[in-house]
């Protein structure tokens, strides 16, 4: 199973013009580097749902994902590395040659199966689960006869009450003195981790409890306002009451973390990026020599920026901005970046 990590995660301080004018302070949680395949926030969220698995002996692990889902990615190397079998259900239709991203999935033995999208929005319902069941068990990738069917279940995204238990351990990667952790949010899963876990990690301290973080998420698709409702109910199913992620500061005042969505930085939608976003990449990683996925992180680094340029942040903040990793989904979008480029 994925052990703790022996190596600290890096924070790497973003000298950036705009934040030394201000009198802030930026670091980037190196996220990116937390596992040479299974990187960033994934490693954390698939932590204890492997451990589970195993627990309950089930020796194939099933999830779902797009084209280039990074999600599908990491489950299928974590997957073989702890000798499960592993089945991706893939939104959309199958395509000839496979995408560097699918090619790495089937290399690594996730065995794939295609659902239209109609159908893909439905995936959690009881009546595709039992479709998808009939359609593994007729086709027996594994050959494991009458027990095909009997697969271990991931949500989308890797995001249930065990990937929460995982992302809470990244909070133990920020410094006690930070005024704003950032992230970008897909599913809403690690957010929802993290401040439960920072919560934690203040409760244990041996240090006077001071003020927690704010925690701010940068919607990574349209309409991302949905993502309130979403990480409330997360905390709700994680915490059996609010006093569970709430602290009792140094002066006595009780202080639950204080946690924002900001829905207008996906430039156009998921998986979406315009001139601006483009030259932005590729500005940032020629300075700091970093590479942004464009789908998550880039974003949210461009709002970062753009916010203290607005001057959100107070004179002399601590931003903590978390790097999800998922730079193998850049590939997908490689021509379109090159095309900004040249534009």
């Amino acid at each position: 199973m994925l052990g703790q990590k022996s190596q600290s995660i890096p924070l790497q301080t973003i000298n950036h013009p705009i934040f030394k004018k201000n009198k802030l302070t930026l670091q980037l949680l190196r996220l990116d580097q937390t596992d040479p395949i299974i990187s960033g926030n994934k490693w954390f969220k698939l932590k204890y749902n492997l451990a589970e698995a195993k627990k309950h002996h089930y020796s194939s692990l099933l999830s779902f994902g797009g084209p280039y889902s990074n999600h599908l990615h990491a489950l299928a190397s974590a997957g073989k590395a702890n000798g499960f079998n592993t089945i991706g259900i893939v939104r959309g239709e199958q395509h000839r040659p496979l995408n560097p991203t699918l090619s790495d999935i089937t290399n690594e033995g996730m065995k794939l199966y295609y659902i239209n999208r109609k159908t893909y929005r439905n995936k959690h319902s009881t009546e595709v689960i039992k479709q998808i069941k009939a359609m593994i068990l007729n086709e027996d990738p594994f050959n494991e006869y009458q027990q095909a069917d009997q697969f271990y279940l991931i949500p989308e995204g890797g995001t249930n009450t065990l990937a929460l238990q995982g992302a809470a351990e990244i909070a133990s990667y920020i410094p006690n003195n930070s005024h704003y952790v950032c992230l970008p949010c897909g599913t809403g899963g690690t957010m929802a981790g993290l401040i439960t876990g920072l919560t934690k990690n203040q409760q244990v301290s041996n240090r006077a409890l001071q003020a927690l973080p704010k925690v701010l998420g940068f919607a990574a698709m349209k309409g991302g306002v949905f993502l309130e409702n979403t990480i409330a109910q997360l905390l709700a199913q994680y915490t059996r009451s609010e006093q569970e992620y709430s602290i009792r500061t140094s002066n006595g005042i009780e202080q639950r973390p204080i946690w924002e969505i900001l829905c207008d930085w996906h430039f156009g939608g998921f998986g979406k990026m315009d001139n601006a976003l483009a030259l932005f990449i590729k500005a940032f990683e020629q300075k700091y020599s970093i590479e942004l996925d464009p789908i998550y992180t880039a974003k949210m680094m461009y709002a970062i920026v753009a916010l203290a340029e607005d001057n959100y942040f107070p004179v002399g903040s601590h931003i903590i901005a978390v790097h999800t990793g998922g730079l193998q989904g850049k590939r997908g979008m490689e021509q379109r970046y090159q095309a900004l480029l040249s534009n």
